[in-house]
C-alpha cells in the first residue's frame, strides 16, 4: 500500500495519470518537473506563474508547504490557481494541490523512476473535491476540467520529454 499524502481523501471524485519515458537522467526531469515558474512552457493551459512569498518574506523555491500562483488560460478565459507543495522526495516524487491543503481540490502529482540511462516520468492529476464553481456548474464543469486536466497532462509530458531530449 503506497503512503497517503497530506490532504488524502479516501474516495476522489476522478483521477487520471499516464507515463512516458524520457531519455534523459532523472535528474534533468526532476529540475523541470520542480520548476513550477517554467510550466508555462510545456502546458498547453499554464502559462507561467510565480511563488508566493512565505512568512519570512522569501518567496517559496518548491519545498513541502511553499505556495505557488500558476496563471492558466483556455478557450479565451484566463485565471489564477493557488498550489500548496504537499510532498517532495528529490528525484522521486514531487505533488502539489490546487487550492492549497485549506481547499484541498485537485492533487497534482509527478512521480520519476530511472530507465536505464533515461526516467519514466509519470504525471498524476486525481479531483479530490468539486471546487465552487463545479457545484455551481454541475456535471457538464466537472466533465469540462476532466477532459482539459486529461489533455494537459498529455501535452505536458510530451512537452516536457521534447525539452529534455533536445
Amino acid at each position: 500500500m503506497s503512503e497517503q499524502l497530506p490532504g488524502h481523501v479516501d474516495n476522489p471524485v476522478m483521477s487520471y495519470s499516464e507515463s512516458i519515458d524520457i531519455d534523459a537522467p532523472v535528474s534533468a526531469v526532476w529540475d523541470m518537473v520542480t520548476s513550477l515558474e517554467r510550466y508555462g512552457e510545456w502546458s498547453s493551459e499554464n502559462t507561467g506563474g510565480y511563488w508566493r512569498k512565505g512568512p519570512d518574506g522569501e518567496p517559496g523555491t518548491g519545498q513541502v508547504g511553499d505556495m505557488f500562483v500558476g496563471v492558466n488560460k483556455r478557450d479565451g478565459q484566463e485565471w489564477k490557481a493557488p498550489v500548496e507543495i504537499i510532498r517532495r522526495v528529490e528525484h522521486e516524487d514531487f505533488a502539489f494541490v490546487t487550492g492549497g491543503l485549506e481547499y484541498n481540490i485537485v492533487l497534482w502529482r509527478y512521480q520519476l523512476a530511472p530507465k536505464g540511462d533515461g526516467t519514466t516520468l509519470t504525471e498524476s492529476w486525481t479531483l479530490r473535491q468539486l471546487s465552487p464553481r463545479m457545484l455551481e456548474h454541475g456535471q457538464k464543469e466537472v466533465d469540462y476540467r476532466a477532459h482539459n486536466a486529461r489533455t494537459s497532462l498529455q501535452a505536458t509530458l510530451a512537452a516536457m520529454k521534447a525539452a529534455a531530449e533536445a
